[in-house]
């Protein structure tokens, strides 16, 4: 027995001693992999996080480039300036609450705060607030006179804040409360607390864009409330033009709006829809689409931070990526005393196409207070009171190169602080309007119809059509000429040649050269005009898909067929020969269409920045040069002869030329185009009900060549006043004040000294 049990000694022992040899093993290998991993493989990291502590980085901010327009003159610019801004404690008075409470709690002492009751807290609370009320006043009082803004003005943009905040908080709260409930099930709101958002903890912008003698009188303020108050530099984008002021001349007017005067015009901030805004606080997706931080310590110095300005609309938007810049860096190393600064790279400047003195003149001579963009007796209705607000917009386009010189609208955005809440849904001042609001072209659209009609064989350029007043034998009563009613006696135009046909506007003309091209002919004819898609002028962000610009409408081939199978589409053709029925089309799309017409059938894509392109030019239209020749030739008559359609206004006290300049070649084209129904305040409660509308309503149209005498064809411009009426009543006088505007800034002759 003892010597079985020495035997087994040495066997336990080895084994044990192998259980400690793999034990150790192990544990060296861990160490070994450990060490592999910390120096090899996760080596950059940890070397990155020791040289962080030993490095502090400061990022220093960049700024956006410059908005300049055709001839270099600054638009929208960033601009070093001191800015104050509050806390938003201070904003909603939870300040003077707090301190309050803390001056309470401070006197009673801590044991006996902590023994009172809520209600003996409140009233000690209570008792104490008039004093800090009376503190965060002086606050107020002290601001208003160092930034010399009004007291009411403090008090507006307080108000301004807190509702902006609110409604901000509302939306985040209700995301946060769907959020909750997604995650711990129905019922779980009962331990929902909604989180501060960021606005609520921050500052606010109370008064920007301060001299350095402001910000002095700001600086003691600052110092003796840093919890309230914060005085910084900062950049500010700035438009120079913002309020500009000019002269127009009223004996140019029509008629009944002239006088032997001048008339003194602000106008704020011209071109300010297409320029757009920034805005300063950065949005979910704007990080999406380009992070500040890209991971492994990489960063995107264009990137997107939460102190970031962003465009937010227009061009500002559309170019965000050109004109932001890239942040520059500071490194300092403080074990080797070193520092290393990589300057900051501004953004790129954007040269735009227009012309703002032209731009201001256009928008000065369609503010409402002129008189020619609100109803008047003369402009052939009675369905609006007279002095009816009413939207317009003009566009000028050079031909040779498809630049837009200038592309006004009225309401402007600056209309919103003076409309009220239903004014503003009819006229929607938002909008840019001669790229944004389409509109039945009505007879606009008939020289085009024209060069389709000649170009496909159908008519020669000595055709001649009769007008009987009706196009339908047996239908008089539809599709009628627009001399074929009771008021001009039920007239006719008799036979009529193309060029005659034009300068009348003979609808019985058009309605036929319609119906013998076909629905899908001619609408296909339009759509190589560009109707039907947007034009694509730069105002839409690369990211983005859908186009800023709308793209009108014309019928497409499944509105054809199902036209087709209810026997409607010769109807549907007849009414697109004059522009009506199922057809629109912007200011721009046709300024776009004459500027083609005039090139022959060479299509150059409008624009709004200078030198940019387009990927894929659109294709030259095959029209014949006799059917051009015929085309302009009526467009002349429109205005030279007395009976075109443009040639003349006529007042109770006589007539006189629609366009009353001198010096300038014009073909011109008016149109008066069925308009749909217009959603007004018609009870004047200042809400637009369900139903609330005017029907009857028609938009007036002038779409004009310009060019010098003897020159070849300069510029294309097209007028629209929405709902205005007759169109040359109503766009010609505008149409001729647009010509008047080019003289007088040089781009046409026979300008004012």
């Amino acid at each position: 027995m003892p010597t079985a049990t020495r035997r087994k000694a040495p066997a336990q022992y080895h084994r044990r001693l192998g259980l400690l040899a793999v034990a150790v093993a192990v544990i060296v290998i861990g160490l070994l992999v450990q060490a592999v991993r910390l120096t090899l493989v996760q080596g950059d990291r940890h070397l990155q996080v020791a040289q962080s502590r030993l490095q502090s980085t400061q990022w220093l901010p960049t700024w956006r480039g410059a908005l300049l327009d055709r001839n270099g003159r600054v638009l929208a610019q960033d601009e070093p300036r001191w800015e104050a801004a509050v806390a938003f404690d201070a904003v909603t008075g939870q300040w003077a609450e707090d301190r309050a409470a803390a001056s309470a709690r401070t006197e009673m002492g801590r044991e006996a705060w902590a023994m009172a009751s809520p209600e003996v807290r409140a009233a000690a609370i209570a008792a104490r607030r008039p004093a800090e009320d009376v503190a965060l006043a002086a606050l107020w009082t002290a601001i208003s006179r160092a930034t010399d803004q009004p007291s009411e003005a403090i008090a507006t943009q307080l108000n301004e804040i807190r509702g902006r905040v609110q409604r901000m908080s509302a939306v985040v709260w209700d995301q946060q409360r769907r959020r909750h409930e997604a995650r711990f099930g129905e019922g779980s709101l009962r331990s929902f607390k909604p989180r501060p958002i960021r606005e609520q903890v921050g500052t606010h912008v109370i008064a920007e864009d301060l001299t350095d003698t402001q910000a002095a009188r700001l600086e003691p303020i600052a110092a003796a409330h840093p919890e309230l108050l914060e005085l910084r530099y900062a950049r500010h984008r700035t438009h120079p033009w913002r309020d500009f002021e000019l002269e127009l001349d009223r004996s140019t007017w029509p008629g009944p709006l002239r006088q032997d005067a001048m008339q003194q015009v602000r106008v704020h901030d011209p071109a300010a829809s297409l320029l757009g805004t920034v805005r300063d606080d950065v949005w979910e997706e704007d990080l999406e689409r380009r992070p500040f931080e890209l991971g492994d310590g990489q960063v995107d110095r264009g990137g997107y931070r939460d102190v970031d300005v962003v465009g937010a609309s227009g061009l500002e938007r559309s170019f965000e990526d050109t004109l932001r810049g890239d942040v520059g860096l500071v490194v300092r190393d403080r074990d080797a005393g070193e520092t290393q600064r990589d300057p900051p790279v501004g953004g790129g400047d954007v040269v735009l196409t227009i012309d703002v003195l032209l731009q201001a003149r256009l928008e000065a001579v369609l503010d409402p207070a002129v008189g020619l963009t609100v109803s008047q007796p003369w402009h052939g209705g009675d369905l609006l009171s007279a002095g009816t607000e009413l939207p317009a917009s003009a566009v000028v386009l050079e031909v040779a190169t498809g630049e837009i010189l200038a592309m006004a609208g009225t309401p402007g955005p600056g209309a919103l602080a003076r409309l009220s809440d239903a004014d503003a849904a009819a006229l929607q001042p938002w909008l840019i309007r001669a790229a944004q609001v389409s509109a039945p072209p009505g007879s606009i659209v008939k020289p085009l119809v024209l060069a389709a009609a000649m170009g496909a064989g159908i008519i020669e350029a000595d055709t001649v059509l009769t007008c009987r007043g009706h196009h339908f034998e047996d239908h008089p009563g539809m599709a009628r000429c627009w001399v074929y009613r009771p008021r001009y006696g039920m007239a006719t135009h008799g036979s009529l040649g193309a060029v005659e046909a034009l300068a009348r506007s003979c609808n019985c003309w058009f309605y036929e050269l319609g119906e013998r091209l076909g629905l899908e002919a001619l609408s296909e004819w339009l759509a190589s005009f560009g109707l039907g898609a947007p034009l694509d002028i730069g105002l839409t962000p690369p990211w983005e898909d859908a186009l800023v610009e709308v793209a009108g409408a014309r019928p497409d081939r499944e509105i054809i067929e199902a036209l087709r199978r209810r026997g409607e589409d010769t109807f549907e053709a007849v009414m697109l020969g004059i522009g009506q029925g199922r057809t629109a089309w912007t200011p721009l799309h046709a300024a776009d269409a004459y500027a083609t017409l005039a090139r022959a059938g060479k299509r150059i894509a409008p624009t709004l920045v200078r030198g940019r392109k387009h990927t894929s030019p659109p294709p030259a239209i095959p029209i014949p040069r006799e059917a051009v020749n015929v085309a302009i030739a009526g467009l002349r008559d429109v205005v030279e002869q007395p009976y075109g359609t443009g040639h003349h206004l006529t007042w109770p006290e006589g007539r006189e030329p629609v366009f009353r300049t001198e010096g300038v070649a014009i073909a011109a084209k008016t149109g008066t185009a069925q308009a749909p129904p217009w959603r007004r305040d018609v009870d004047g409660d200042g809400v637009i009900a369900e139903g609330e509308s005017v029907s009857g309503l028609e938009h007036a149209w002038v779409v004009a060549l310009l060019g010098d005498q003897g020159d070849v064809w300069k510029y294309a411009i097209a007028v629209l006043v929405e709902y205005g009426g007759s169109g040359g009543r109503a766009a010609g006088p505008i149409a001729d004040q647009v010509v008047r505007a080019l003289q007088d800034t040089g781009y046409l002759a026979g300008g004012s000294p």
